[in-house]
C-alpha cells in the first residue's frame, strides 16, 4: 500500500515520525530547582521545536489545560481546546521559517515562577508562499509556570507582543 503514496507523503510521514520519537519526554520539565538553563530548554524543546514542526499535540503538552494564551493582535485563548485550535490553524496554513526564544529571566517562588525575554519570528503564508504581514518579527515574551502535582512545570500564561522597529 505504502507504494502507492506519492514521495511528499512519504517525506511528511518520515518527518512527523521523527518529530515525535525526538519529542521531549515530560519527565525532562521536573526539577526541583529549576535554573534559566532548565526553563530555555523547556521551551526551545517542548515549546519551540513541536510548534516549528507543527506537531500541535506535542506542543500543547508544555500547557496546563486551563492556561492562558495571550498573543500578539490575537484575542485571548483560554484553555488547551483554544489554545489548540490557534496552533493547528498555524500547522495548517503557515511555514516557520525561523523561530527563537531567548529567555533573559527566571524567577521561581514555589510551585510558581515567570520567564521573560525576547523572540524572533518569521512565517511564510502557505498559500503564497509569501511572508505573513508583520511577522517577520521580534518582540518580548513572559511565560507563568506552575509546578503540576507530578513535578512538572507547565505553562499557565504565554504572552509576547512585537517590539516596533
Amino acid at each position: 500500500m505504502l507504494k502507492f503514496l506519492p514521495p511528499l507523503a512519504l517525506l511528511a510521514l518520515a518527518s512527523c515520525t521523527t518529530t515525535l520519537t525526538s519529542a521531549p519526554h515530560p519527565v525532562d520539565a521536573v526539577a526541583p530547582s529549576p535554573t534559566l538553563a532548565d526553563f530555555s530548554r523547556w521551551v526551545d524543546e517542548r515549546y519551540v521545536a513541536p510548534f516549528v514542526a507543527g506537531d500541535v499535540t506535542t506542543w500543547l503538552k508544555v500547557f496546563d489545560d486551563d492556561a492562558v494564551a495571550l498573543h500578539n493582535s490575537l484575542p485571548g485563548m483560554k484553555g488547551k481546546p483554544a489554545i489548540a485550535g490557534f496552533g493547528n490553524f498555524v500547522a495548517a496554513n503557515i511555514r516557520i521559517e525561523d523561530m527563537r526564544v531567548q529567555l533573559t529571566e527566571v524567577s521561581v517562588n514555589g510551585n510558581w515562577a515567570y520567564t521573560w525575554g525576547t523572540y524572533h519570528s518569521r512565517l511564510i503564508m502557505n498559500s503564497t508562499g509569501q511572508p505573513m504581514s508583520g511577522h517577520a518579527e521580534d518582540g518580548k515574551v513572559l511565560f507563568l509556570w506552575e509546578r503540576q502535582s507530578d513535578g512538572v512545570w507547565k505553562i499557565q500564561v504565554d504572552m509576547g507582543n512585537t517590539v516596533r522597529r
